[in-house]
């Protein structure tokens, strides 16, 4: 089993973090811990998730970097990869 830690900055949204958790439940990664803080800038939250899955980290990754109010993810702990992947979505 692959467990990785990821750090996500995302727009507090209507939504935008249970859309975080939605791509994780349907990429099949057990969720073992999950961190939220308000970021300082007032319009982000910060999100730390541990997970775990037989797939690679990576999937995931890529998945949630697609959403629209994600404006950054990166790998902070994983053991077989390290991923840093700045997303930047233009404001609708």
């Amino acid at each position: 089993m692959n467990t990785l830690t990821l750090h996500v900055r995302v727009r507090q949204t209507d939504g935008g973090l249970e859309r975080i958790l939605s791509v994780t439940r349907r990429r099949r990664f057990d969720l073992l811990q999950l961190k939220v803080n308000a970021a300082d800038d007032g319009a982000h939250l910060d999100v730390e998730m541990t997970v775990r899955a037989e797939r690679a980290g990576l999937t995931l990754v890529r998945q949630i970097e697609k959403l629209e109010d994600v404006s950054h993810v990166s790998v902070v702990d994983s053991p077989s990869q390290a991923v840093e992947s700045p997303t930047e979505h233009s404001a609708v």
